[in-house]
């Protein structure tokens, strides 16, 4: 399932995509930056969850909390995460 929603504050735009497989989903959340400076959302970021756990860390090979940037490398990444029949990252 495939889910969306936009958001707009002022200048400030947002778009949040969610890709969900079972319990396992992958955020895409893209924006136009802190100041809005731009018309176009281009500033982007992927987190995955397995349930209510945030897995972004184990799934990159990154730092909890860190930045997962929304470029096509992450996303084939998470995608193939996403279609996993069984999680490596348990609850």
């Amino acid at each position: 399932m495939i889910q969306g929603t936009t958001m707009q504050i002022g200048s400030k735009k947002q778009a949040n995509v969610v890709f969900m497989n079972g319990s396992k989903e992958l955020s895409l959340a893209i924006d136009n930056e802190p100041r809005a400076h731009t018309e176009k959302l281009y500033r982007s970021d992927i987190r995955c969850f397995n349930g209510d756990k945030d897995v972004t860390a184990q799934v990159f090979g990154c730092r909890e909390g860190d930045i997962v940037p929304g470029d096509i490398k992450n996303m084939a990444k998470g995608m193939n995460w996403l279609q996993l029949n069984v999680s490596p990252y348990t609850l």
